[in-house]
């Protein structure tokens, strides 16, 4: 059997966030060390609790601890007059006009609690305490926890393994007209971690809205019947719905950004165009103020410093999906035979 890849995920759940831990906890290919919180979808209390929701919905309690981290961007709030200083991050007793996020996981009220050790803490400890190159960092949300880390102890840097994101876009933006909303809601963090040197695969938009999943795939899914594959199925038809007040169209489907990042990670073919160039945050709190930039330049004399996914193969990536959450239902049913 081949070696468990260790994993620490960085969350801001959130929809597509939930089906991220789901896989990351159902793939007995992974064996997940711990989940981070971050503010973005949602503030940072119900990131927590939404993360905790789903730890117990998978049946991880006692196994798999939850710590919430930072609240806040780095930077992006200090200046009143930037758009994150008016919109970020959500408050308690604020409401959205629209937001695809639930505030709350169609779950039970988690029974377990959210750990008294900080988020940047346990990533500190963890990496610190890790021989060099054995754990992969998995962010998709907001890179500020990791940022955070990476400022506070460099050492941290060499311990990584790799680095996988969901964030940025190449040629399209979601919260702005430049900027992805990860990158959107702490550019200085994104870019703190991009030009840290650690290996670092980014699954951007352009990646992510060409493997979708629609009504069938939700269908397939909910068949299955299990606890997380009804969840699953809950949010896809939710983020289903939902594009169709952002975007309306006659393709009713959604994409599922972060577990594609997760895929990623063992299943590298998932990705089918990948460059690795020098990438970029915009700081400079212009109109691209978020906006990944990638220098695909001959004449650039600047290092690689990412490897940017610009498309992705949605039947390997439905399928993945799908296969992990029936086979977490035939190990379920062989432990209540014996």
């Amino acid at each position: 059997m081949a070696e468990k890849r260790k994993i620490i995920m960085d969350v801001d759940t959130g929809s597509d966030d939930a089906i991220a831990l789901c896989m990351a906890m159902l793939d007995p290919d992974f064996e997940l060390l711990g989940i981070c919180t971050v503010g973005g979808n949602v503030e940072a209390k119900l990131t927590t609790d939404n993360s905790l929701r789903v730890v117990e919905c998978c049946g991880m309690q006692g196994k798999v601890r939850v710590y919430r981290g930072a609240e806040r961007p780095i930077a992006a709030t200090l200046l009143p007059w930037v758009p994150q200083a008016q919109k970020l991050p959500i408050r308690d007793g604020t409401k959205k006009e629209f937001n695809q996020h639930p505030f709350h996981l169609p779950l039970p009220e988690p029974v377990i609690t959210a750990e008294r050790k900080s988020a940047v803490s346990f990533i500190l400890d963890t990496l610190l305490e890790s021989s060099d190159g054995e754990i992969t960092y998995v962010s998709i949300g907001p890179m500020t926890n990791l940022a955070l880390a990476m400022r506070a102890d460099e050492r941290i840097i060499g311990k990584l393994r790799a680095v996988f994101c969901m964030g940025g876009g190449h040629e399209t933006g979601n919260e702005s007209a430049a900027g992805e909303f990860n990158v959107w809601a702490d550019p200085e963090a994104a870019e703190i971690v991009l030009q840290s040197g650690a290996d670092i695969t980014m699954v951007p938009l352009d990646a992510t809205t060409t493997a979708k999943f629609d009504e069938e795939d939700e269908r397939r899914i909910r068949e299955l019947g299990t606890a997380p594959a009804v969840l699953v199925a809950d949010l896809l038809k939710q983020r289903i719905d939902a594009y169709q007040v952002i975007e309306p169209s006659d393709l009713k489907e959604t994409a599922v950004h972060d577990a594609l990042a997760l895929c990623s990670i063992i299943h590298p073919e998932v990705l089918t165009d990948v460059r690795f160039c020098t990438v970029h945050t915009d700081i400079s709190r212009g109109f691209a103020y978020g906006e990944t930039i990638l220098d695909q330049r001959p004449r650039n004399k600047e290092a690689a410093n990412c490897r940017f996914a610009l498309k992705a193969d949605r039947q390997f990536f439905n399928d993945y999906i799908y296969r992990v959450l029936s086979e977490a239902k035939d190990r379920e049913l062989q432990i209540s035979i014996f």
